[in-house]
């Protein structure tokens, strides 16, 4: 068996990295699991669901659920992020506390009825995904001032069909107690598996 040289011929630097080592072990097990990606609370919300009955983040309490911010008229990203929710609402069927939200930037076209239409496109299962419009100024200070997201209408030469509103296209994951833990690319090739742990992770946290 090799011999260690005795701790105190150790040279200093190494007895630094060691204590420096023992330091952030005792910080790491004490610390709560959910603060290393705990990043804020949502603020209260009650929007419009495509049934047309009052929805807010009341209704998803004790449930982990990932947002989409998309809209139906748009000629850009908006189908594969709503095909990824899709694949998400597949791979998370088994998880009985498990949700998805998608809310429109496009709240003035996207009433409840064009959603209906839209979610039935994606197969989205009532009671599992939602679909969320309401007033312009509800939808625009949430995105922007409750999940730190862009989203507004574009304007002039920029508004043109199937481009009438700029958002983020990322995926926001929401866990039981209405707190925001992680955002993810929509378009990264492993997104779905990705979120899916996320989520799975989240709900077998303690609440």
């Amino acid at each position: 068996m090799p011999k260690f040289p005795a701790v105190a011929n150790w040279p200093s630097h190494w007895l630094f990295f060691v204590i420096a080592i023992l330091f952030l072990s005792c910080e790491s097990a004490s610390s709560p699991a959910f603060e290393d990606d705990d990043l804020f609370a949502l603020p209260e919300f009650s929007l419009t669901e495509r049934d047309c009955k009052p929805f807010g983040i009341q209704d998803l309490k004790g449930k982990v659920w990932v947002a989409s911010f998309v809209f139906t008229r748009c000629a850009g990203p908006c189908t594969r992020v709503s095909g990824t929710m899709a694949h998400l609402q597949h791979e998370l069927e088994s998880e009985a506390d498990a949700r998805l939200v998608s809310f429109t930037v496009d709240p003035e076209y996207d009433q409840p009825k064009v959603l209906a239409a839209y979610a039935q496109k994606f197969g989205a299962q009532p009671g599992r995904w939602y679909f969320l419009t309401g007033k312009p100024e509800q939808i625009y200070s949430l995105i922007g001032n409750g999940f730190h997201l862009t989203a507004q209408p574009n304007e002039g030469a920029e508004r043109t069909p199937g481009n009438e509103v700029m958002h983020d296209t990322r995926l926001a994951v929401v866990d039981r107690r209405g707190h925001v833990r992680a955002y993810f690319d929509s378009s990264a090739a492993d997104v779905v598996v990705t979120v899916t742990k996320k989520v799975q992770k989240l709900l077998a946290e303690r609440p």
